[in-house]
This record gives C-alpha cells, structure tokens and sequence, in this order.
C-alpha cells in the first residue's frame, strides 16, 4: 500500500474526537514524529482555553508563499469507526473525509516543497469541530500571513468553493415577572415576549425544513433557533426564558446590521441579546490570479471542468480571509459526520497532484 495511503489509516486509527486531549495528544506526536518530513520547521502553539495549534513548515519565519489550513480532531464516533476500512477505492472510517485524508496530502506536499524556492506551510487545529478556539488565539497572538491558503476543508474534486458564510452565534433573553398561572394578568410573561422577539429578528430570513422548503439559491441569510429555556415550573408565569439563536450571514449583511435589528426587537420586547460567537465569512473571486491557476491546473489534472460553489458552514480558513487569498478544493466522498463516512482514495492522490504542480508553476513564476 502507499505511503500516502498508510499515513491516513495511521491518523484515521487515532480518535481524535475534539476535546479528548490524550487522543489528541497522540495525534498531534504522530504527525511531529512520524509524517512530517525530514528537516521541516515544527511549532507547537498552546494557549489558555484553546486545544493545540501545529504549525510545520520549510521556513523559518511565519510569512508564506502558501500555508495550507487543516484539522485534526474529529466528531464522536463508535470505537469502529475508528477501524478503517479499505473496499472498492474508498477509505471508510471516521475522520477519513472531514478531514484526515487531507491532512496527509497537505503533509506530503510540505515534503515536496522542502526543498524548492518557496515557503511553504502546514498550519493544523485541532478544536475545528467544537471551538475554533485555538486558531483564533493563534492568529490573535502570532503574526502569521500567507499569500495563499489552501483550505481542503471546504469543496470536493470537482467543486471549488468561492464562498463561505459568516456564523454568528447569538443568546436572546427576555426578563417577566412572576405570577401564578391561573392570574396571568398579574404577571409579565418572558416566554411570551422571547416568542414575539424572535418573530421580529426572523422577518427577512427565509423558513426552510427538510420535505417542506428549500431555497433555489443556498446563499441567502439564515436564522436558525438552536435552543430554547425558560426555567418555570407548569404553573407558574415565567419571569425568565432565553433562546440561542444562529445566524449564518452573506456578504449582502454586516454584523453591525444584524446587530441593529437585534436591538430593536429587543427593545420593542422587554429583550437582550449577547454575542456569544463571531467569526467573519470567506468571499473570493473566482477570477482572482491565484484561484484563476489554481483552477486551471485542478482541471488539467481531473480532466473535468470544476464547478463553483458557496459553502454554508464554516471554516478555519476564514481567520486568514481579510489577509490572504483563499482556495477552498478538497476531495471526493460522503457522509462527513456520519456513519458511513468514506473518501474516495483517486482523488486524494489527484488532490496531491494538484498541490504539487501548484507549487511547481509557483516556483516557476507563473502565479
């Protein structure tokens, strides 16, 4: 088998779910001692609150040519999940498509650039799928740039992603006053006011379910309501209720906006709100130089041309997007999260390919 190949059943056989530090921790000395390649610069970031940050590269300081963005933790899963399957091209575990099989392929991209006329990174969290904590730290403390970041995280073979929305996540309280419930009257009712409020911040975001309404174009706002409380007993006029709120934002709308109409709906409904979770979103252009070569060659190589596509979640990438030009591509599979989680092993090994010919026209000069 591979090399290539071996790497990723070696990472896929570590669970690496977020916040299970001891698995983590093995992770994170696989890759330091074993798949990173001979000579490469290895950083190890710890901060207060966050999970570890890797940084691997061919340079000494923290300015690239390109850096690609990855991660190592992954979602629960059964203990046989993390028993990797080989059957008809496919690698079926959990981690093998979000996002280990990347992972491998961007580490061995870094072996082929160790000794070219470029700088040439690996940065890897690994808190992608709970916090993003560690990265933010990273960025918050240390000067790192890239002109480039290769983000294999987002996208399949086949699509390029020029898109990615901005989540804010929101905590929505309302204030009552007591009362028993046979007298409402002598109460303030905060479920109540907290049901009107989130009436009001909805106008203008579209209501969709499975089987009921889905939009024709996914890059519109969303609002989705993720929690909802209220600590009353059955025969009491709740005094506190509080909802947390999701938002994933386009371009088409700024925080400040969004925050102007949670004040007014707060306002109108005996409300407050707290921002719990702000990101920023990824809007490239497609047409870009860099994105433009990259495409090119992504084609050549899959003999296909590649869709362009927009990317309703999130991703650590976005944390380079106000200082860096972003290319989100990745591979081919299905169900990431699921149990039948699998990566096509074919476009792993044209993923490489892209990667290496991309750092072969960088060298040359031609991007």
């Amino acid at each position: 088998m591979e090399k290539l190949i071996e790497n990723i059943l070696k990472l896929i056989r570590i669970p690496s779910i977020s916040g299970h530090d001891e698995a983590i921790r093995e992770a994170l000395e696989l890759v330091k001692k074993e798949l990173a390649p001979a000579g490469a610069f290895v950083r190890e970031f710890n901060f207060p609150g966050a999970s570890p940050v890797l940084l691997l590269s061919n340079s000494r300081d923290f300015d690239f040519d390109i850096m690609t963005v990855g991660h190592l933790d992954v979602v629960p899963a059964g203990k046989e999940l993390f028993l990797p399957r080989v059957e008809d091209g496919k690698i079926y575990a959990r981690g093998a498509l979000d996002m280990k099989s990347q992972v491998a392929v961007n580490l061995v991209a870094l072996s082929y650039a160790m000794d070219k006329k470029i700088r040439f990174g690996v940065l890897l969290t690994t808190d992608e799928e709970t916090t993003s904590n560690g990265i933010k730290a990273l960025v918050k403390n240390e000067k790192i740039n890239a002109r480039i970041v290769l983000d294999t995280d987002a996208g399949d073979l086949l699509t390029i992603c020029d898109k990615a929305k901005h989540p804010v996540s929101v905590r929505i309280s309302a204030r009552g006053e007591n009362a028993h419930s046979s007298r409402p009257w002598e109460g303030v009712n905060a479920v109540e006011h907290l049901m009107s409020c989130l009436e009001d911040v909805k106008a203008g975001f579209g209501s969709y379910e499975k089987g009921v309404c889905r939009p024709d174009d996914i890059w519109q706002d969303t609002m989705v309501i993720t929690a909802f409380n209220s600590p009353a007993t059955y025969n009491v006029v709740p005094a506190e209720a509080e909802a947390r709120v999701n938002f994933r934002l386009t371009e088409k709308t700024t925080l400040a906006a969004l925050e102007q109409k949670l004040r007014e709906a707060c306002a109108r409904h005996r409300c407050s709100y707290e921002i719990l979770l702000s990101s920023r979103g990824v809007y490239m252009d497609v047409s870009m130089p860099e994105i433009a070569a990259y495409r090119r060659i992504a084609e050549k190589i899959t003999g296909r041309e590649l869709k362009v596509a927009q990317m309703c979640g999130g991703t650590d990438a976005r944390m380079f997007s106000d200082r860096s030009v972003i290319i989100m591509h990745s591979v081919n599979g299905e169900n990431a999260h699921g149990d039948g989680e699998y990566v096509e092993i074919s476009s792993v090994n044209s993923l490489l390919a892209i990667e290496k010919e991309y750092i072969d026209q960088y060298v040359a000069g031609k991007i």
